[in-house]
């Protein structure tokens, strides 16, 4: 998440009467983490810290933080490296099926 303005923080943290150290020990991180996103020195953090912030000083998560767009990175299978579909959304054929069944048959017992 990043934090949109780290004064808004401050002033809704002061409106609520905390201390940087209550609002601290509320969200269990230290004091220098919220002097941090009160000064723009932290501008990202967890969603879980973002939101229990929020709810400590009430109000909704979206007035003080954004989400962060990132980038999906594909699911990378071992058929899909086989057959050269990485990343690109398409189903194995039953060819890479076969291919990836194990090289040596298992030796029967005498």
């Amino acid at each position: 998440m990043k934090v949109k303005d780290p004064a808004m923080i401050r002033r809704w943290r002061q409106q609520e009467r905390f201390t940087q150290r209550d609002l601290a020990a509320l969200v269990r991180r230290s004091q220098t983490t919220i002097y941090l996103l009160e000064t723009g020195g932290m501008k990202t953090l967890t969603e879980d810290l973002a939101i229990s912030i929020a709810s400590r000083l009430h109000v909704p998560w979206e007035v003080l933080f954004e989400l962060e767009e990132h980038e999906v990175m594909p699911i990378v299978t071992h058929e899909a490296q086989v057959t050269g579909n990485a990343g690109r959304g398409l189903v194995p054929s039953q060819h890479s099926a076969r291919l990836a069944r194990p090289a040596h048959p298992r030796r029967r017992s005498a």
